[in-house]
C-alpha cells in the first residue's frame, strides 16, 4: 500500500513539474490606454469626470489604465493665430 501511495505521489509531482514547464512564464498585462478629451469649462464634462471617471480611482481600476486627460474643445483660432476659448 505504501508503494502505491509513493508512486501516486511521484506521478502527481512529475505531472505538476511537466505542467509548470509547459506553461508560459507569467507576463504582466499591459495597461489599457484611455485618453479623455474634454472641454475645460463644460459643466457636463466636469460632472462626468467627478461622478463617473473618479470611480476608476475608487475601484482600483486605475492600476490597469494608462489615463491621459486632454483639455480640449470649444476653442477658436483667429485670423492672427490668436486662440480664444469658450466663445
Amino acid at each position: 500500500m505504501a508503494g502505491h501511495r509513493g508512486r501516486l505521489l511521484l506521478g502527481v509531482l512529475v505531472s505538476a513539474a511537466v505542467a509548470g514547464a509547459l506553461l508560459p512564464p507569467f507576463v504582466e498585462a499591459e495597461k489599457v490606454s484611455l485618453a479623455l478629451y474634454y472641454e475645460s469649462l463644460c459643466p457636463y464634462c466636469a460632472r462626468f469626470i467627478v461622478n463617473h471617471l473618479a470611480g476608476i480611482f475608487e475601484d482600483g481600476i486605475i492600476d490597469a489604465v494608462d489615463l491621459r486627460l486632454v483639455p480640449y474643445g470649444n476653442a477658436h483660432v483667429g485670423a492672427n493665430n490668436t486662440i480664444s476659448c469658450q466663445v
